[in-house]
């Protein structure tokens, strides 16, 4: 038996949307053994949006979930510390449209869950076991799954950059190695795309702040944390994006050059293949 957490005592984080530029903050707090991950607008009536695959609305530069005209931007870094701890079921209000970004990386999530404390709640979790091997290609991304007691993922990614090139990182998540190898990786992108995302709606709230933005020779006003902080980054957005199965997953995952949309990809033809193990019972 796997046993459903949550959390103990709510916490929040505040700050600004990367894509929206908007201010928010995001409230988490238990929720009941069944309830999943779910996400409530509060400035939209109490609009609640689950983290699921069937709620995903867009995979451009980040991971969007809606409900009827009710989005949330960017829930990939929060995702990904609920899936490294092991988070079964919990709500996280939002008094706007995307959650906030911090530093660029999921750190503050997954500080704000230690400092709430996770407990075991009633209930088995789902938990999915990938049965046999599989292959995924979308795009330029490919993904090669095979059976594995655990989840471990080994990504790799290319880019013709003096900093970045080819790097490659393998990754057992727990919420130990999570919190030491991939947490504090933060978000990237290149100057020359600034001026056309931000004419396509996007990358609103961007700044040397909270992106680690390149040159054509090197990163602009910041030190790298890891000399491949670019792969740990790409590491945890797929980790938040595997979440959307709602369950854990025991899988070993080989990803090479991962986006959103081929993580989304990878997580619905998860789903088709690896059966929930365990299902809620209350």
């Amino acid at each position: 038996m796997t046993a459903r957490r949550s959390i103990l005592n709510p916490a929040s984080v505040k700050g600004t949307g990367l894509h929206t530029g908007a201010a928010v903050t995001a409230k988490l707090a238990p929720a009941e053994p069944g309830a999943g991950i779910v996400f409530r607008r509060t400035d939209l009536g109490g609009a609640e949006i689950p983290a699921r695959l069937d709620r995903v609305a867009d995979t451009d530069r980040r991971t969007s979930l809606g409900a009827g005209e009710a989005v949330v931007h960017t829930a990939e870094h929060l995702l990904a510390a609920v899936a490294a701890h092991g988070i079964d079921d919990l709500t996280i209000e939002l008094d706007g449209p995307e959650l906030p970004i911090g530093d660029g990386s999921a750190q503050a999530y997954s500080q704000a869950l230690e400092r709430s404390g996770i407990t075991e709640t009633g209930g088995e979790a789902n938990r999915f076991r990938q049965p046999a091997p599989l292959t995924v290609q979308e795009g330029d991304a490919v993904y090669h799954v095979t059976p594995h007691e655990g989840l471990r993922l080994t990504v790799t990614i290319e880019w013709d950059h003096p900093l970045i090139g080819t790097q490659s990182g393998c990754y057992d998540v727990s919420p130990k190695s999570f919190a030491a190898e991939l947490a504090a990786a933060r978000t990237f992108g290149f100057e020359r795309d600034a001026e056309e995302l931000r004419e396509r709606g996007l990358a609103q709230g961007a700044g040397l702040e909270n992106t680690l933005v390149l040159t054509e020779h090197g990163v602009k006003g910041a030190e790298l944390r890891w000399p491949d902080e670019f792969v740990r980054h790409k590491a945890t957005d797929l980790l938040g994006d595997l979440a959307l199965l709602g369950g854990r997953l025991d899988a070993d995952i080989v990803a090479l050059r991962p986006s959103h949309t081929g993580n989304v990809a990878l997580a619905r033809a998860i789903a088709e293949t690896a059966k929930p193990e365990d299902t809620y019972r209350g």
